[in-house]
């Protein structure tokens, strides 16, 4: 568990640990001084609808492909195309090795109640598995908070993937189910960029941070993985370089950078229309992807911060969510799940021991972090 004891903001509940955070006399930090408020960038359901209808086809099976992930906002993403919208839709799920059973068991329900067919893809070879696994062992080598997501590289290598199969069923639109909540202020920070970088445009200049870091170790730079970390960067979204250029005549769509995220309506429809559920002891946010339990346990060993206390944070700016509300659920969510961190480990050959070792030895971690 972090330190109980931090100071946090009055208005929000960043830590003072939080990297370049400042606070006033009454407590408030800097990143609430400078937010920029979400609703102003909300373009509005007329918006969507008028993309989309310019994309409905009748001469196609598929109107749109929507990415789906087994989590809350890309099942409410589909769920609402199909029955708000009545749109033809192709679900596409990444067969990433580290997603959690429930998630499974979540996009298997969502495609045979919506009735919409899906496509499954995986990366060959166990290409994910190893990556992950060269990626964790060369950071716990020189552990740099900046490079916490590169762990991440056998999913940023996907998108495109995605647009290959988006372009093989004559579709043209892809919808994703990403929110600006999620944008984690932080991690720019620790890239050099503003808290409040656009996310089109972080990607791209996020890049020479990454170089400059990932040069200092060697240890990443390991002849079969090069190529993956190569697409990561050109396909790491839909706004990276490669994904633009190779997806020029496509649409990118993501849906709640049209209409309100609104955490009870989307739990509320999924889980009564979609029988989609997760697991309570944790949260509904991003448990789809187990490696998440995993990049907790870097942030708070490092600087001591995670991405939910980031997301809290803007939800309580934001009016949807109470101080006091956010706090009780960071009370309750950031713990390490070691079951968790066993099974992630259990896909490489990362000894569990030998991990908690490098983990426990290493000068560079805090020293104020406790374990359950």
């Amino acid at each position: 568990m972090p330190n109980q004891n931090v100071k946090r903001c009055q208005k929000c509940v960043l830590p003072e640990i939080t990297p370049a955070i400042t606070f006033d006399q009454k407590g408030i930090c800097n990143y609430c001084y400078n937010y920029k408020e979400l609703k102003f960038k909300i373009k509005g359901e007329k918006e969507l609808i008028r993309q989309i209808n310019q994309h409905r086809n009748e001469n196609n099976k598929y109107d749109c492909m929507v990415t789906l992930s087994g989590g809350r906002d890309s099942s409410y993403t589909l769920l609402k195309l199909v029955k708000d919208y009545g749109l033809g839709v192709l679900a596409l799920n990444y067969e990433n090795p580290f997603t959690d059973p429930q998630a499974k068991i979540n996009i298997k329900n969502a495609v045979k109640i919506l009735n919409v067919d899906i496509v499954r893809f995986k990366l060959k070879n166990k290409i994910h598995e190893r990556t992950f696994e060269n990626s964790l062992l060369a950071w716990l080598k020189k552990p740099a908070p900046a490079l916490i997501p590169i762990v991440c590289v056998g999913c940023k290598t996907i998108w495109r993937k995605i647009i290959k199969i988006a372009k093989l069923n004559n579709i043209r639109c892809i919808v994703s189910g990403g929110n600006m909540f999620e944008v984690t202020s932080f991690k720019k920070v620790l890239l050099n960029l503003s808290p409040e970088e656009e996310i089109k445009t972080t990607f791209m200049k996020a890049i020479f941070t990454v170089l400059k870091e990932v040069l200092k170790n060697p240890s990443y730079f390991k002849l079969r993985y090069i190529p993956t970390m190569i697409k990561g960067y050109l396909f790491g979204d839909q706004y990276a370089l490669g994904s633009r250029l190779f997806g020029y005549n496509l649409t990118n769509i993501d849906l709640f950078h049209y209409i309100e995220w609104n955490e009870k309506e989307v739990i509320s429809r999924i889980t009564s229309e979609l029988n989609w559920d997760y697991p309570h002891e944790i949260s509904s946010w991003r448990f789809d992807c187990q490696i998440e339990c995993m990049k907790d346990l870097m942030y708070l060993k490092t600087i001591g911060v995670t991405e939910r206390d980031d997301f809290y944070s803007k939800m309580v700016r934001e009016g949807v969510l109470t101080r006091e509300e956010a706090l009780k659920r960071l009370e309750k969510e950031i713990k390490i799940q070691f079951d968790k961190l066993e099974n992630i480990l259990n896909k490489t050959r990362i000894h569990k021991t030998s991990f908690f070792n490098l983990i426990k030895k290493n000068s560079f971690f805090r020293r104020d972090w406790k374990e359950n």
